[in-house]
């Protein structure tokens, strides 16, 4: 029987390369390094000195590795106009009047984004398939980095698949489809079965059927995708080692009955797994899954002593060999970590007899061991995870994924026997999926921590192994409680986080062609918004409508309010109503709380702005109604209103404008202010001075007078415009005055988000990206 020398201290070399990653990326990050000291601290004090070599040899290996990877990471083309012969990679996804697509060219990766002209060009197009191959003609540029504090960065993610560009394609043409290599066979199989799921379904159950079965998750309703991920759940609809062990335990039953020996049974099952892998869309879960069934079924096979424990670390090991920028993928992080806490804690887990208290225990295990990623990614929990994951869990594993199953091979074998299958799949998941929705309307069971900080994580990742081992050695929860008072004590730090600030900050966010600014006073002694952004919509076409259109609340707003750990506005001021400055408002109400809505004078002047007031009273926000001369003010911001005056026909002249003093410099917020509104601002104050004015009206050539710079006298010009927006906003000649003034000019569309922290009557500005300093107060 073979031996292996380092059994069951396999996990010491995963360690050893995962930090080895995480250094070489992070270089000199203070916890980083004190992580790794940390870690050969614990093998030298425990004279484990072979094992010790043999991590230090990792190390050096997987630095070396991720080193060479990030410099093989790079583009041969330049950003411009191009055009080229492009193989698409995936199939093709459409959406509305969009085509967008991962293509070949040259052995690169590029996205394809192409947008149609006619509803007859769509349906031409809708024919492209896997290998076809086109030519492109367009324009080439990097995608953008985040350009909001905490936001997805669209810019990395598209890196560590080794894309380093987008082709935005005025034209494709002269397309034609090649010979299929196997891989793109396999893919092309995946596809039809996806496509076989949405024609046999009902639309209520075939989005989550395809996430089962393929791994297919973009026909799942947004509003149930956010409510299984908001209540923890999520992981249900991802294939996991749940699912692969279902299915290699069920094949592996079926293939013995049928004859076929062990020793051809596991050789059969470890060849299927790649091929499943391709099919099931390669997911990190589903790699990390079939990877510990396939080196679990080699190891039976080759009579080799590896624990649970040895094969998950080979697995993370072989993966992260493979690319080590799978370190960085949430789901890989998740997959992982809830597996290793589950496979360590399974000797304690046996002990529990009774099945409920022990499906509460794996329940608890996974829910802790993945919180420290949740939290990172997500900033808050529902008190009804656990909850929930003990109800689910059991559901889908032995009742809906069977279903699933059964359903899409009877409508194979038997088409009765298979639509039968489907109506009772999809009247158990219109309940469940009912349920999920209302338990997750209950806003008082979600805790909104924020983003924690890298020293909460470490410490809260160092308590919640000190009491995992604690009560694996003695059986006991009494022994856990220091260690569980100190996370419930993190907990709570992290969750009253807001209060422990001592700096503010004032951030311009970027939401486009519009405005939105974020007022965060230190110790959490008030929080406002200053307008929402908001899209313009248009009338358009059936065909053109994308299924999830880009929400500015839903994606900018929220998340950010919620990285901040905001779960109230204490004032959300509209300068106006102009839907790209109140356009969000509605469904901001839907998950923010707002103590207070504050509109100008005149505010009311039609529909949309009556819809505005209506929701806010349905949600319990007060409305108050300001003019020239009134103040908004609390323990510490004090607002001055300028504006309006004198109402006029002009709602942009009559727009909200707000005085302050914060963090030793003089603000002037003008909302979509024009040259009429500057004149009568200068007209009653006839003294006013400001050291950093919000340029009105995104920078138009009809604001910012001279005459207004010359009263002003302002240092610093902060201007919200769209990137390559229609209006051409900044103007020239606005631009041309700021400079005349000798103002530095922060605009959105160049630098992103501009952010002012202070302290006291001390600040800095910075923007994003990157987070440079770009002035000192």
């Amino acid at each position: 029987m073979t031996k292996i020398s380092y059994q069951g201290k396999l996990i010491y070399f995963a360690a050893a390369a995962g930090l080895a990653v995480a250094a070489a990326k992070f270089p000199f990050h203070p916890i980083s390094l004190f992580i790794i000291l940390l870690f050969y601290a614990h093998l030298l004090l425990r004279k484990k000195m072979t094992l010790l070599i043999g991590c230090m040899a990792i190390f050096t290996l997987f630095i070396l590795h991720f080193s060479a990877v990030e410099k093989g990471n790079v583009s041969g083309f330049a950003e411009g106009r191009i055009t080229v012969q492009g193989k698409f990679a995936e199939f093709p996804e459409i959406d509305g009047n969009q085509l967008k697509g991962v293509i070949n060219v040259n052995k690169e990766r590029i996205i394809a984004v192409y947008y149609f002209r006619s509803e007859e060009e769509k349906n031409r197009f809708k024919l492209l398939e896997i290998s076809t191959s086109c030519t492109f003609k367009g324009e080439l540029k990097p995608p953008k980095h985040a350009t909001n504090p905490n936001a997805f960065d669209y810019s990395d993610y598209l890196k560590y698949n080794r894309i380093h560009w987008v082709l935005t394609a005025d034209s494709i043409h002269l397309c034609r489809n090649p010979e299929k290599t196997l891989l793109e066979k396999l893919k092309e199989y995946r596809q039809d079965g996806i496509q076989f799921i949405s024609d046999v379904f009902p639309e209520e159950s075939k989005g989550i059927v395809q996430a089962l079965l393929y791994g297919e998750r973009s026909q799942i309703s947004e509003d149930i995708n956010k409510a299984y991920q908001e209540l923890g759940i999520v992981h249900l609809l991802a294939i996991s080692g749940l699912h692969v062990g279902i299915l290699v335990s069920g094949l592996y039953y079926i293939l013995i009955r049928t004859g076929m020996t062990h020793e051809k049974t596991k050789l059969l099952l470890i060849l299927s797994l790649p091929v499943y892998c391709i099919i099931a869309g390669g997911a990190p879960s589903v790699l990390r899954a079939a990877g510990m069934s396939m080196l679990y079924l080699a190891s039976k096979q080759m009579r080799l002593q590896l624990s649970t424990i040895d094969v998950i670390s080979v697995a993370f090991l072989v993966l992260l060999a493979a690319d080590p920028y799978y370190l960085f993928n949430v789901g890989f992080q998740l997959s992982f970590s809830v597996s290793i806490a589950l496979i360590l804690s399974a000797k304690t887990l046996s002990k529990i007899t009774i099945r409920f208290y022990q499906l509460l225990a794996v329940s608890s295990v996974a829910l802790f061991a993945s919180l420290p990623i949740i939290l990172y990614s997500f900033y808050q929990i529902s008190l009804l995870s656990l909850p929930m994951n003990i109800l689910f869990v059991p559901f889908y594993s032995v009742v809906i994924l069977p279903l699933s199953l059964a359903s899409v091979f009877g409508m194979h074998i038997f088409s009765p026997l298979g639509s039968f299958l489907i109506a009772v799949t999809d009247f158990l998941l219109k309940i469940s999926n009912n349920i999920v929705l209302f338990i997750n309307s209950l806003p008082s069971f979600m805790l909104l921590f924020g983003k924690p900080s890298f020293p909460f994580l470490f410490l809260f990742i160092v308590f919640l192994c000190l009491a995992f081992i604690v009560y694996e050695k003695s059986n006991r929860l009494k022994e856990m409680r220091l260690f569980v008072l100190f996370i419930v004590l993190l907990l709570f730090y992290q969750h009253e986080s807001e209060y422990f600030v001592r700096t503010g900050e004032i951030v311009m966010l970027d939401v486009g062609q519009g405005d939105s600014i974020y007022l965060s006073a230190p110790h959490n002694q008030g929080t406002y918004l200053i307008d929402t952004g908001g899209i313009l919509s248009f009338n358009q076409e059936k065909w053109k409508e994308k299924s999830n259109p880009y929400s500015i609340s839903e994606d900018t707003l929220i998340p950010f309010l919620k990285s901040k750990g905001k779960r109230t506005l204490d004032k959300l001021i509209l300068t106006h109503g102009d839907a790209d400055h109140a356009g969000e408002v509605t469904k901001l109400l839907d998950e923010i709380r707002v103590i207070e809505l504050i509109v100008p004078l005149g505010f009311l002047r039609g529909d949309f702005e009556q819809k505005i007031i209506d929701k806010a009273k349905s949600t319990g926000t007060e409305v108050s109604v300001l003019k020239s001369g009134d103040a908004v003010s609390d323990s510490f911001f004090k607002l001055n209103i300028l504006s309006p005056i004198n109402l006029s026909e002009s709602e942009n002249n009559d727009s909200l404008v707000i005085f302050a003093k914060i963090g030793g410099l003089k603000w002037l917020f003008t909302g979509d202010l024009e040259h009429e509104g500057e004149k009568r601002i200068l007209e009653k104050y006839k003294g006013l001075k400001t050291d950093v004015l919000k340029i009105g009206h995104h920078g138009s050539k009809g604001s910012t007078s001279d005459l207004f710079l010359k009263q002003l006298q302002p240092r610093i010009a902060l201007i919200s415009a769209g990137e390559n927006n229609r209006y051409n906003h900044p103007h020239n000649e606005v631009i041309g005055l700021l400079q005349k003034y000798g103002m530095e000019i922060l605009q959105t569309k160049d630098h992103g988000s501009i952010t002012f922290k202070f302290n006291g009557d001390s600040g800095t500005f910075s923007v994003q990206p990157p987070y440079d300093s770009v002035s000192d107060k």
